[in-house]
């Protein structure tokens, strides 16, 4: 694959993840909606539900802004590092660099943090 056709997918990719990035919000408004309507004793629940929707929300972004930044022609390295969620940081340099995962890294400012 040529660099231009690399740049080519990666800016495809931002766009596709973009697209279902807006089915995932529409998708957390409904779960958000149940949340309120939800008796008492499930809200808990859906609560949790909610904030996974609201984690792979998260994550597709993430996601979208490492390809955009890869469609751009960015070094790898530094478009890891700008990735916001630091557990999903770690995993794709791991993958991408050949490199050792490490164990989980604490959570850093901005990390979604799931009540359970």
């Amino acid at each position: 694959m040529t660099p231009s056709q690399s740049r080519a997918l990666f800016a495809g990719l931002s766009v596709e993840l973009r697209a279902m990035m807006e089915t995932v919000e529409g998708l957390s408004g409904l779960v958000t909606e149940h949340a309120w309507q939800a008796l008492p004793e499930r809200r808990h629940g859906v609560l949790v539900q909610a904030q996974a929707v609201d984690d792979l929300s998260q994550k597709l972004d993430s996601l979208r802004a490492l390809a955009g930044a890869l469609s751009t022609g960015a070094p790898v390295e530094d478009a890891l590092a700008s990735i916001p969620l630091a557990a999903l940081a770690v995993r794709l340099q791991a993958a991408a660099l050949s490199a050792p995962p490490e164990v989980e890294p604490a959570s850093r400012p901005g990390d979604l943090l799931l009540f359970g």
